[in-house]
């Protein structure tokens, strides 16, 4: 069994992808941890609303790296899943023929719908 190289770099690209997202998303994770901490045992009120903005935003890229994160592993095991093909092929059909074949005249249909119809049709007969 050939290795397809063409598969092993984009194994090797979904790998650094997957690792570098989940590297980011522990250092997100320890910042909003640290400035937690920080924002607790500070006294300044206005150092603590400074952490604690810091640290939602850190929240909010977290969570946004975790939403690629995901959305990465199921791209790559979805490319990895074989696909089943259980549809079989139709046979053709002339839809033309189709629609001649199941047309049906009325009496309405028959019937010329303009006046002179009937001189038309008596010139036509007469040639």
């Amino acid at each position: 069994m050939e290795i397809d190289p063409k598969s092993t770099g984009q194994i090797a690209n979904f790998v650094i992808l997957i690792a570098a997202l989940f590297v980011i998303s522990i250092g997100l994770g320890a910042l909003t941890f640290l400035t937690i901490q920080a924002a607790a045992v500070t006294d300044d009120v206005a150092v603590r609303e400074l952490l604690a903005e810091l640290a939602w935003v850190a929240v909010a890229l977290l969570g946004l790296t975790l939403v690629v994160l995901l959305w990465s592993v199921m791209r790559f095991v979805r490319s990895r899943i074989p696909v089943s093909r259980t549809h079989t092929r139709t046979p053709y059909v002339d839809a033309w023929a189709e629609a001649g074949r199941r047309y049906q005249l009325t009496e309405e249909d028959l019937k010329d719908e303009y006046p002179g119809a009937e001189e038309d049709d008596e010139r036509e007969g007469s040639r």
